[in-house]
Protein backbone atom coordinates (compact mmCIF):
# COMPACT_ATOMS: atom_id res chain seq x y z
CA UNK A 1 0.00 0.00 0.00
CA UNK A 2 1.22 3.48 -0.91
CA UNK A 3 -0.27 6.83 0.13
CA UNK A 4 -0.85 9.03 -2.91
CA UNK A 5 -2.32 12.43 -3.72
CA UNK A 6 -4.08 14.01 -6.68
CA UNK A 7 -6.03 17.17 -7.47
CA UNK A 8 -9.68 17.55 -8.35
CA UNK A 9 -10.79 19.75 -11.23
CA UNK A 10 -11.52 22.58 -8.79
CA UNK A 11 -8.00 22.36 -7.30
CA UNK A 12 -8.59 20.43 -4.06
CA UNK A 13 -5.83 17.99 -3.09
CA UNK A 14 -7.19 14.56 -2.18
CA UNK A 15 -5.17 12.00 -0.23
CA UNK A 16 -5.69 8.28 -0.60
CA UNK A 17 -4.12 4.86 -0.12
CA UNK A 18 -3.43 2.85 -3.27
CA UNK A 19 -3.17 -0.93 -3.18
CA UNK A 20 -1.47 -2.01 -6.41
CA UNK A 21 -2.41 -5.53 -7.51
CA UNK A 22 0.81 -5.72 -9.55
CA UNK A 23 2.61 -6.26 -6.22
CA UNK A 24 0.70 -9.51 -5.62
CA UNK A 25 1.99 -12.95 -6.67
CA UNK A 26 1.63 -13.50 -10.42
CA UNK A 27 -1.49 -15.67 -10.19
CA UNK A 28 -3.41 -13.11 -8.12
CA UNK A 29 -2.69 -9.93 -10.08
CA UNK A 30 -5.73 -8.29 -11.67
CA UNK A 31 -6.62 -5.19 -13.70
CA UNK A 32 -9.94 -4.58 -11.98
CA UNK A 33 -10.09 -1.57 -9.66
CA UNK A 34 -12.21 -0.38 -6.75
CA UNK A 35 -12.67 3.11 -5.29
CA UNK A 36 -13.79 3.31 -1.64
CA UNK A 37 -15.81 6.28 -0.32
CA UNK A 38 -16.32 6.63 3.44
CA UNK A 39 -19.30 7.89 5.41
CA UNK A 40 -19.78 11.43 6.78
CA UNK A 41 -18.20 11.99 9.20
CA UNK A 42 -15.55 9.38 8.49
CA UNK A 43 -12.08 8.63 7.22
CA UNK A 44 -10.53 6.39 4.61
CA UNK A 45 -9.23 4.30 7.51
CA UNK A 46 -12.80 3.12 8.16
CA UNK A 47 -12.24 0.93 5.10
CA UNK A 48 -8.69 -0.26 5.92
CA UNK A 49 -9.53 -3.89 6.69
CA UNK A 50 -11.90 -4.20 3.73
CA UNK A 51 -9.39 -2.53 1.41
CA UNK A 52 -6.80 -5.11 2.42
CA UNK A 53 -9.29 -7.93 1.80
CA UNK A 54 -10.17 -6.59 -1.66
CA UNK A 55 -6.48 -6.24 -2.49
CA UNK A 56 -5.75 -9.81 -1.36
CA UNK A 57 -8.50 -10.94 -3.73
CA UNK A 58 -6.64 -9.41 -6.68
CA UNK A 59 -8.20 -5.96 -6.96
CA UNK A 60 -6.45 -2.61 -7.28
CA UNK A 61 -7.92 -0.43 -4.53
CA UNK A 62 -7.97 3.36 -4.13
CA UNK A 63 -9.24 4.33 -0.67
CA UNK A 64 -9.60 8.11 -0.33
CA UNK A 65 -10.31 10.76 2.27
CA UNK A 66 -13.09 12.85 0.77
CA UNK A 67 -12.65 16.63 0.82
CA UNK A 68 -12.90 18.12 4.30
CA UNK A 69 -11.98 14.78 5.90
CA UNK A 70 -8.73 13.30 7.16
CA UNK A 71 -5.67 14.31 5.14
CA UNK A 72 -7.58 15.79 2.19
CA UNK A 73 -8.06 19.51 1.71
CA UNK A 74 -11.48 21.09 2.14
CA UNK A 75 -10.87 23.86 -0.40
CA UNK A 76 -8.03 24.64 -2.85
CA UNK A 77 -4.87 25.16 -0.78
CA UNK A 78 -6.74 24.86 2.54
CA UNK A 79 -7.38 22.01 4.95
CA UNK A 80 -10.48 22.67 7.08
CA UNK A 81 -13.44 20.48 7.93
CA UNK A 82 -16.66 19.32 6.29
CA UNK A 83 -18.40 20.84 9.34
CA UNK A 84 -17.79 24.24 7.71
CA UNK A 85 -19.28 23.17 4.36
CA UNK A 86 -22.13 24.95 2.65
CA UNK A 87 -24.28 23.29 -0.02
CA UNK A 88 -21.88 24.21 -2.84
CA UNK A 89 -19.10 22.29 -1.06
CA UNK A 90 -21.20 19.13 -0.79
CA UNK A 91 -22.13 19.48 -4.44
CA UNK A 92 -18.42 19.50 -5.36
CA UNK A 93 -17.67 16.21 -3.55
CA UNK A 94 -18.47 14.37 -6.79
CA UNK A 95 -15.26 15.92 -8.16
CA UNK A 96 -13.32 13.79 -5.66
CA UNK A 97 -14.75 10.61 -7.18
CA UNK A 98 -14.16 11.79 -10.74
CA UNK A 99 -10.53 12.67 -9.97
CA UNK A 100 -9.97 9.32 -8.22
CA UNK A 101 -11.34 7.47 -11.25
CA UNK A 102 -9.21 9.56 -13.62
CA UNK A 103 -6.10 8.82 -11.53
CA UNK A 104 -6.83 5.08 -11.62
CA UNK A 105 -7.46 5.05 -15.36
CA UNK A 106 -4.04 6.62 -15.97
CA UNK A 107 -2.37 4.19 -13.56
CA UNK A 108 -4.17 1.12 -14.94
CA UNK A 109 -5.30 1.68 -18.55
CA UNK A 110 -8.42 -0.29 -19.56
CA UNK A 111 -9.28 -1.08 -15.94
CA UNK A 112 -12.82 -2.17 -15.07
CA UNK A 113 -14.12 -0.06 -12.20
CA UNK A 114 -16.33 -0.54 -9.13
CA UNK A 115 -17.31 2.21 -6.68
CA UNK A 116 -18.14 1.21 -3.08
CA UNK A 117 -19.44 3.89 -0.74
CA UNK A 118 -21.10 4.29 2.64
CA UNK A 119 -23.72 6.92 3.54
CA UNK A 120 -22.85 10.12 1.64
CA UNK A 121 -20.14 8.03 -0.05
CA UNK A 122 -22.91 5.72 -1.27
CA UNK A 123 -24.78 8.70 -2.72
CA UNK A 124 -21.61 9.89 -4.46
CA UNK A 125 -21.08 6.37 -5.83
CA UNK A 126 -24.59 6.41 -7.32
CA UNK A 127 -24.09 9.88 -8.82
CA UNK A 128 -20.80 8.84 -10.39
CA UNK A 129 -22.41 5.61 -11.58
CA UNK A 130 -25.12 7.47 -13.47
CA UNK A 131 -22.58 9.81 -15.02
CA UNK A 132 -19.72 7.46 -15.94
CA UNK A 133 -21.18 3.91 -15.95
CA UNK A 134 -18.62 1.96 -13.91
CA UNK A 135 -19.33 -1.77 -14.00
CA UNK A 136 -20.44 -1.95 -10.34
CA UNK A 137 -21.81 0.38 -7.66
CA UNK A 138 -22.12 -0.88 -4.08
CA UNK A 139 -24.11 1.51 -1.88
CA UNK A 140 -23.99 0.94 1.90
CA UNK A 141 -26.83 2.87 3.58
CA UNK A 142 -27.57 5.36 0.80
CA UNK A 143 -30.15 8.09 1.30
CA UNK A 144 -32.51 9.82 -1.08
CA UNK A 145 -30.95 13.10 0.09
CA UNK A 146 -27.83 13.49 2.23
CA UNK A 147 -26.66 17.11 2.54
CA UNK A 148 -28.36 17.93 -0.75
CA UNK A 149 -26.64 15.06 -2.59
CA UNK A 150 -29.70 13.38 -4.11
CA UNK A 151 -29.93 9.90 -5.64
CA UNK A 152 -33.31 9.17 -7.26
CA UNK A 153 -32.41 10.40 -10.76
CA UNK A 154 -29.04 8.64 -10.50
CA UNK A 155 -30.71 5.36 -9.57
CA UNK A 156 -32.95 5.60 -12.62
CA UNK A 157 -30.00 6.36 -14.89
CA UNK A 158 -27.38 3.85 -13.72
CA UNK A 159 -27.66 0.82 -16.02
CA UNK A 160 -24.82 -1.44 -14.86
CA UNK A 161 -24.69 -3.62 -11.70
CA UNK A 162 -26.00 -2.31 -8.36
CA UNK A 163 -25.76 -3.74 -4.83
CA UNK A 164 -27.67 -1.91 -2.08
CA UNK A 165 -27.12 -2.70 1.61
CA UNK A 166 -29.16 -1.23 4.47
CA UNK A 167 -30.43 -2.09 7.94
CA UNK A 168 -33.96 -1.61 9.26
CA UNK A 169 -32.73 0.07 12.46
CA UNK A 170 -31.32 2.81 10.21
CA UNK A 171 -34.81 3.79 9.12
CA UNK A 172 -34.18 6.66 6.69
CA UNK A 173 -31.48 4.77 4.85
CA UNK A 174 -33.54 1.57 4.73
CA UNK A 175 -36.62 3.30 3.31
CA UNK A 176 -34.39 5.22 0.88
CA UNK A 177 -32.80 1.96 -0.25
CA UNK A 178 -36.19 0.37 -0.83
CA UNK A 179 -37.14 3.29 -3.06
CA UNK A 180 -33.81 3.28 -4.91
CA UNK A 181 -34.07 -0.45 -5.52
CA UNK A 182 -37.64 -0.11 -6.78
CA UNK A 183 -36.78 2.55 -9.36
CA UNK A 184 -33.33 1.25 -10.30
CA UNK A 185 -32.74 0.51 -13.98
CA UNK A 186 -29.58 -1.51 -13.26
CA UNK A 187 -29.08 -4.58 -15.45
CA UNK A 188 -28.33 -6.58 -12.27
CA UNK A 189 -29.50 -5.37 -8.87
CA UNK A 190 -29.52 -6.88 -5.38
CA UNK A 191 -30.61 -5.54 -1.99
CA UNK A 192 -29.05 -6.99 1.17
CA UNK A 193 -31.33 -6.25 4.13
CA UNK A 194 -30.35 -6.43 7.81
CA UNK A 195 -32.39 -5.92 10.98
CA UNK A 196 -29.99 -4.29 13.43
CA UNK A 197 -26.67 -3.65 11.69
CA UNK A 198 -26.27 0.12 11.95
CA UNK A 199 -25.18 2.62 9.33
CA UNK A 200 -22.70 2.59 6.46
CA UNK A 201 -19.32 0.96 7.07
CA UNK A 202 -20.37 0.23 10.66
CA UNK A 203 -22.38 -2.68 9.22
CA UNK A 204 -19.06 -4.48 8.68
CA UNK A 205 -18.66 -4.69 12.47
CA UNK A 206 -22.12 -6.13 13.15
CA UNK A 207 -22.53 -8.40 10.11
CA UNK A 208 -19.41 -10.51 9.66
CA UNK A 209 -20.58 -12.03 6.37
CA UNK A 210 -21.17 -8.70 4.60
CA UNK A 211 -17.63 -8.38 3.27
CA UNK A 212 -17.86 -11.81 1.65
CA UNK A 213 -21.26 -11.03 0.13
CA UNK A 214 -19.79 -7.92 -1.49
CA UNK A 215 -16.83 -9.96 -2.75
CA UNK A 216 -19.26 -12.47 -4.26
CA UNK A 217 -21.19 -9.69 -6.04
CA UNK A 218 -17.93 -8.25 -7.40
CA UNK A 219 -16.75 -11.66 -8.58
CA UNK A 220 -19.95 -12.15 -10.61
CA UNK A 221 -20.38 -8.63 -11.97
CA UNK A 222 -17.04 -6.79 -12.23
Amino acid sequence: MKTIGFQTKDGVKITGDFYDAKSLPAGKQGKKSIILLHILPGLRHDFDEFAELLFNNGYNVLNIDERGHGESQAWPGEMGSWQEFVQADYDKMIYDVEAAADWLKVKIPDTELAIIGGSIGANLALLYGAKASPRVVVALSPGLNYKGVKTEIASRNFRQNLLLVASKDDNYSFESSERLFEISAASKKEFIKYEDAGHGTRMFNSESELKQRILDFLAKNL
